[in-house]
């Protein structure tokens, strides 16, 4: 099958399509036929050397956490799957390994694609959803009425959160620099953000601001500093049928096909900043 690897850290140059073995499963995985995959910030900080405190240089080493595709093969112990359903998934950090034609995974990880959801937006959506998903049920627990700041509203994580939070019944503000785009939120750059105070801030900025924006008995939290995401199925399920029924929108980018060209303008865009929305490779297209 083919895989998209690195087998140095390096530039977007350092990725390379290739030919690997198709994966074996164990008793509680199933084998998934990739249809497409989404690019994350991670898979840049993998190719550059990042994160070998948590993957060790084991190269080649293929990129790539988020999924959407078709079972073609499960485990004896997997029974809430079937082969030939659709399905997405978010696979664990330590083990990437969705930019390939067929992927291994836990059934725990996974949710079911509805039909009416493409595997493009599919694929867009785990570590993004579970994100959003995570921080402000989970870790925040935004309530109605609360006023809710959300730092990097030009992100898909930034976006997913804010429409999760509006959903609970929460007053949110987002910081971005385009403030003149149409949205249901009020978006405000980060001096006029300043000037108010929050029950709930979400930063999901390398440069986290103060908590002195909190009104009294205010939560806080930073991505880049106390939170690691944990993939989860039911959860995932939980964002892909909201998705479904209209009452979350992933904001999609660029949908690429699969190839080194493809993969090596994707990193670059997405290191230069020129990204709205989550970039995305299709093996299948829809």
């Amino acid at each position: 099958m083919q895989t998209m690897v690195i087998n140095q850290f390096g530039s977007a140059k350092a990725l390379t399509l290739t030919e690997q073995p198709q994966p074996e499963i164990s008793a509680h995985q199933v084998l998934v036929k990739v249809h497409a995959f989404s690019i994350d910030q991670l898979d840049i900080q993998l190719r550059t050397g990042q994160l070998l405190a948590q993957i060790p240089a084991n190269f080649p080493l293929t990129l790539g956490w988020d999924l959407a595709g078709t079972i073609v093969a499960a485990g004896s112990a997997v029974t809430d799957f079937l082969v030939g359903d659709a399905v997405l998934a978010r696979l664990p950090l330590t083990t990437p390994g969705a930019a390939a034609e067929y992927v291994a995974v836990d059934a725990a990880n996974l949710a079911y694609k509805p039909d009416n959801v493409a595997f493009r937006t599919a694929a867009a959506l785990p570590t993004a959803g579970l994100t959003a998903w995570q921080t402000i049920v989970m870790h925040l627990a935004v309530e109605n009425e609360q006023h809710v700041l959300i730092n990097d509203f030009t992100s898909c994580t930034g976006q997913l959160a804010a429409q999760l939070a509006a959903g609970i019944g929460a007053e949110v503000t987002a910081i971005t620099p385009e403030t003149t785009q149409e949205s249901d939120f009020n978006l405000v750059d980060a001096a006029t953000a300043m000037q108010q105070q929050y029950d709930v801030i979400l930063d999901l900025t390398t440069k986290p601001i103060t908590t002195n924006l909190l009104s009294a008995n205010g939560r806080y939290l930073a991505t880049q500093e106390d939170f690691n995401l944990v993939p989860d199925g039911t959860e995932l399920q939980h964002l892909v049928d909201l998705l479904s029924h209209n009452k979350l929108q992933v904001p999609l980018g660029r949908c690429l096909p699969f190839s080194e060209l493809s993969m090596i303008t994707a990193h670059r865009l997405l290191e230069a900043g020129h990204t709205q929305g989550k970039l995305v490779i299709e093996i299948i297209a829809d």
